[in-house]
């Protein structure tokens, strides 16, 4: 008698300010990974990061701080500024310091320029009056080295940010702002899936996704934007960038084949083609 297949058990994990999942072949491994690289980038308890923003340089830095800081300056270029790790200064003035909202809401602060950062595997250096926020683009990143242990049918999903592979195609589900799933199918092969959105993270007075332009929380046509590519850090980045409603940058940096899901604050879905955005017929 062939024996039953047993379900591949799910596991989880608390890291990244978020719930982080992970299924299939090597979960486990993958969510050590996800650990391990969250010491190093975090900015809520000493890591790396923190040492480097304290004292403005970090000595013999470890590689995967190196490398997650030239992502995050590579994004900034490519998005010309719109997702940049120098807002913490404005991410705090906004009311997020340890907890989402746990200070009041000040004025605005500006969002530096990248000038004088430098990021080589002898040092990284930062201005004075600089400090980097990793942020999306980092848990991004880390769910995309993390995903390398995975095997097979696989996901993992760092809030919202997902690595998945399955090599007969397959379906996953997004949260929609008023909480019902909404399923999208995917092609077989690895792809990335990310959501960015005002409404996670918020508090009275602001939210997380903070404008560069303005120094202060975004102010969005839509409250949640999703978007599928071949990379979960291309989706996190194309996602951000189409909160902040910069349609010309989203021409330059989505690939083809791309698919965004955009709801505004009507509960309306939009959908990005050809360049464009156009109401969502389900």
């Amino acid at each position: 008698m062939t024996p039953a297949l047993l379900p591949v058990p799910e596991l989880t994990l608390e890291a990244l300010g978020t719930h982080v999942r992970a299924s299939g072949q090597g979960a486990f491994a993958a969510l050590n990974e996800v650990r391990r690289l969250e010491g190093l980038l975090t900015r809520f308890r000493p890591s790396p990061l923190t040492r480097l923003n304290a004292h403005g340089e970090l000595l013999d830095p470890p590689a995967d701080v190196v490398l997650a800081v030239r992502h995050a300056l590579d994004v900034a270029r490519r998005t010309r500024g719109l997702i940049t790790p120098t807002v913490l200064g404005a991410l705090e003035a906004a009311g997020y310091e340890a907890a989402p909202g746990d200070s009041p809401v000040r004025d605005a602060v500006p969002v530096p320029a990248l000038d004088g950062v430098v990021a080589t595997y002898e040092v990284i250096r930062i201005p004075a009056g600089v400090r980097l926020d990793l942020g999306g683009t980092a848990k991004s990143w880390i769910a995309e080295q993390a995903a390398r242990f995975l095997g097979g049918d696989a996901v993992l999903d760092a809030g919202g940010d997902l690595h998945v592979q399955f090599p007969q195609g397959g379906t996953v589900g997004i949260e929609t702002p008023d909480g019902s799933p909404l399923y999208v199918n995917v092609g077989a092969g690895v792809a990335g899936v990310a959501t960015s959105s005002v409404l996670k993270r918020a508090w009275a007075g602001g939210h997380h996704v903070i404008d560069p332009r303005t120094g202060r929380s975004a102010d969005t046509a839509f409250v949640q934007v999703t978007a599928l590519a071949g990379r979960v850090t291309v989706a996190e980045t194309l996602a951000k960038v189409a909160l902040l409603g910069a349609d010309d940058v989203l021409r330059d940096v989505a690939p083809p084949g791309t698919r965004l899901l955009a709801f505004d604050r009507a509960g309306h879905v939009h959908t990005w083609q050809d360049g464009r955005w156009g109401r969502w017929a389900a």
